[in-house]
């Protein structure tokens, strides 16, 4: 990547970059140098540092296991510590070409057995089982949405790029604003914002423009927790439901997933010193709901849904509701999740 740019839904040769996406902690990150160097410098960092946040998860490295390294002869120690020694040493680490057999074996050694705990420490991460909060963030990367709308690339100057906006979606917008004029004024007054809007909107629709790169990120990092939210509600209100609860809030996808963790301790939360109910049990729900209208239980009045989402989410740019109790009555997005949830549950 450090070479290339993402242009118009492939990557090509353009100016290069100090930012690169590192494979193990799955984000983008800055290189002080546009080398490969750095690039495998900073990788290799990042695995080290994982592996030792993970180690407590390896079986095979223990505190008081005896490390034990099969014999090197003289010529093996003297090329490692002459050349990987030297090369990836800290440093704040003396080398010196002079060094006597001892010194050169224990830090050969050393070396090599500290190589095989951040191997085994990795590989036990690897295998171990997947969280759900891993499980969601792998849904939300392959959920099928078009490279047009997933903001790619990174650039640090103004540039023309593709609207990830539609024209029927720009369209869609245009109609759900006009609603809400109307709904606000009075209709005189009403027509005479609308009219104003839509002599604006008219031509305001580009299907090449030019961004900003705050703006491109900022819309990607909004992106990317619309979905993350979505998933995560979807996750929650399936696995919950399984457990005997309905969950009755939408939130943060971090709070959701916690929920899932542990439901009875994060039953109810405070923030800012309100008492906030995440979920009910699923008997008491239809008393729930009722309680929160300041009806009585069972009110007829009162449709109460249970499958159904009593929130709006935004999913590809649109408002939409979920409706759990019909596959078919969700947009292609939600179906998708669905299908996915569908397998891994199997």
């Amino acid at each position: 990547m450090i070479e290339r740019e993402y242009i118009d839904g492939e990557f090509k040769a353009g100016r290069r970059s100090f930012n690169i996406y590192c494979t193990v902690c799955d984000s983008l990150v800055i290189i002080r140098e546009n080398t490969i160097e750095c690039a495998n410098d900073h990788l290799n960092k990042c695995i080290t540092k994982t592996a030792k946040r993970r180690i407590t998860y390896s079986k095979p490295v223990q505190k008081n296991v005896k490390k034990i390294v099969s014999e090197l002869s003289d010529d093996e120690i003297n090329e490692i510590y002459d050349s990987i020694y030297f090369r990836y040493r800290k440093s704040s680490e003396c080398f010196c070409s002079r060094d006597s057999k001892e010194i050169r074996k224990s830090t050969v050694y050393r070396l090599i057995n500290s190589a095989k705990a951040i191997q085994r420490a990795w590989r036990t991460f690897k295998l171990k089982p997947e969280t759900w909060a891993k499980q969601v963030w792998n849904m939300v990367r392959n959920d099928g949405t078009p490279d047009r709308k997933k903001y790619l690339g990174i650039f640090s100057l103004v540039e023309r790029r593709i609207n990830p906006q539609t024209q029927e979606e720009y369209d869609f917008h245009t109609d759900e604003n006009v609603n809400c004029l109307k709904k606000a004024f009075n209709e005189n007054l009403a027509q005479k914002y609308i009219k104003k809007y839509l002599a604006e909107r008219a031509t305001g629709y580009k299907e090449f423009d030019y961004f900003h790169p705050s703006y491109w990120a900022e819309m990607k990092k909004f992106q990317l927790y619309n979905c993350l939210n979505t998933v995560a509600y979807i996750v929650t209100f399936i696995k919950l439901h399984q457990q005997g609860y309905r969950i009755v809030t939408y939130g943060d996808w971090s709070l959701l997933l916690k929920c899932l963790a542990n439901p009875e301790y994060h039953r109810i939360s405070k923030v800012n010193n309100n008492i906030v109910v995440n979920f009910v049990k699923s008997s008491e729900y239809a008393r729930y709901i009722c309680k929160k209208a300041g009806k009585q239980y069972l009110c007829d009045s009162l449709e109460i849904d249970y499958f159904k989402s009593k929130y709006s989410t935004i999913i590809e740019g649109k408002s939409s509701i979920i409706d759990f109790s019909d596959f078919n009555n969700n947009c292609e997005y939600v179906q998708r999740v669905f299908w996915t949830i569908e397998s891994i549950l199997k």
